[in-house]
């Protein structure tokens, strides 16, 4: 495409020690398209938001990607005058679509409404994404993750594989009310070796995009779930009163306080060694909760009389696509995974009361149906999801004057 013909396009991110690996992902994506000319500004850094500032006024269109709001809205707020007066259209890519007290949902609707966004991309099924930003006064629309097929590669064959089943994914707090993912991850953590299966599962630590992807190569299979929540709220209110309720019980340092602003400076590994302290000193923090808090508990008192979502509220992760790239066999919790993939055509489908474990660990084990799966799933993904598709559609819906 000629470069007088791309959208000139300022991409907003936040760049810090995190191993979210879909952040990079979607960065690249944009900067390696040739249908936009991007320019990208990363919010962490005092100087490149005043630059930010300064390009967004002058910009076709403006892009924040999940990282401005996934933890925090902190970074991207002081360009709320600057968006408000654009000359461009704004697309914000909304980051954890799930209520937490210190990344409120409230709050990120509360943004696209101020400053006037004129689309809104969900990880959420659409019917979900709208009914969340329904009266945002943005266009919704449909962009789960994708594959990033440079680095996801299927770069070793199963016969190869020394884990038979390997996960790394931290875990769901009490807080969502939903505990099918942490579930998932300590059944086959307990079960696997008892079926046979060599496992590696750490839901304790995170590795970097590079590794992960390398863990991937290594594993015949892997676990898991769609992300999110069945008890979507748009207001925040009964994960606000969890908070309450817990902090009244034995008090602790909240996760959008002033200590954890400043966390973010560390490097990955001092913040894991802060993790890992706090877990065994009498300082609490609220987003790590286990052991302090019982998930029956919280579920029994707050959730187990109050409705569901109206409509489906649970997702496709960026980790089903980064499993298929490399040609791993995925476990997972039967679900929608937004009308993508398709149980037991696409991976092995375990029931929510997990009866036909023993079953899917059989077929798991069976050679030729593990490689069935696992090629069907790459075969679509690539050919249909990759972070390509979602670039071009996003072109087609900003492009639509």
């Amino acid at each position: 495409m000629p470069a007088e013909s791309r959208i000139r396009t300022v991409v907003l991110t936040l760049q810090y020690a995190t191993r979210s690996s879909y952040y990079l992902d979607w960065v690249e994506a944009f900067e390696r398209s040739p249908l936009f000319a991007v320019t990208t500004f990363n919010l962490f850094r005092r100087d490149q938001r005043r630059a930010a500032g300064r390009a967004v006024a002058d910009s076709e269109l403006v892009v924040a990607l999940h990282s401005c709001s996934a933890d925090t809205l902190e970074y991207i707020q002081p360009l709320s005058g600057a968006l408000k007066a654009r000359r461009g259209r704004f697309l914000m890519l909304v980051g954890n679509e799930y209520n937490l007290p210190w990344a409120r949902l409230g709050d990120k609707r509360d943004f696209l409404r101020a400053v006037g966004a004129d689309y809104v991309g969900t990880q959420l099924p659409i019917e979900a994404g709208r009914w969340l930003y329904a009266d945002t006064g943005a266009r919704v629309v449909a962009l789960p993750h994708a594959l990033n097929d440079r680095i996801f590669r299927l770069d070793k064959p199963d016969s190869l594989r020394p884990i038979d089943i390997g996960g790394r994914s931290a875990r769901y707090p009490a807080f969502i009310g939903d505990d099918e993912r942490n579930q998932v991850h300590d059944l086959f953590s307990r079960i696997g070796p008892k079926f046979g299966l060599r496992v590696d599962i750490d839901t304790g630590s995170r590795l970097d995009r590079g590794g992960w992807a390398r863990f991937l190569n290594d594993c015949r299979g892997t676990i898991g779930t769609e992300a999110g929540s069945w008890y979507l709220e748009q207001d925040d209110r009964t994960v606000l009163e969890i908070r309450k309720f817990l902090n009244a019980r034995t008090g602790a340092i909240k996760a959008d306080g002033l200590l954890h602003s400043l966390s973010r400076r560390l490097p990955y590994r001092a913040k894991t060694w802060l993790k890992t302290i706090l877990k065994v000193s009498p300082l609490r923090h609220e987003a790590f909760e286990e052991g302090e808090v019982s998930f029956a508990e919280i579920e029994a008192r707050f959730f187990a009389c109050r409705p569901r979502c109206p409509v489906y509220s649970k997702c496709v992760s960026s980790r089903h696509f980064d499993a298929a790239g490399t040609g791993t066999c995925q476990i997972l919790l039967r679900g929608r995974y937004n009308d993508i993939l398709t149980a037991d055509a696409h991976y092995i489908a375990l029931d929510p009361d997990l009866g036909n474990l023993g079953d899917a660990i059989t077929r798991f084990r069976d050679p030729d149906e593990r490689r069935r799966i696992a090629e069907a799933a790459y075969t679509l993904i690539k050919e249909r999801h990759t972070y390509r598709d979602r670039i071009a559609a996003i072109h087609q819906t900003v492009g639509a004057r």
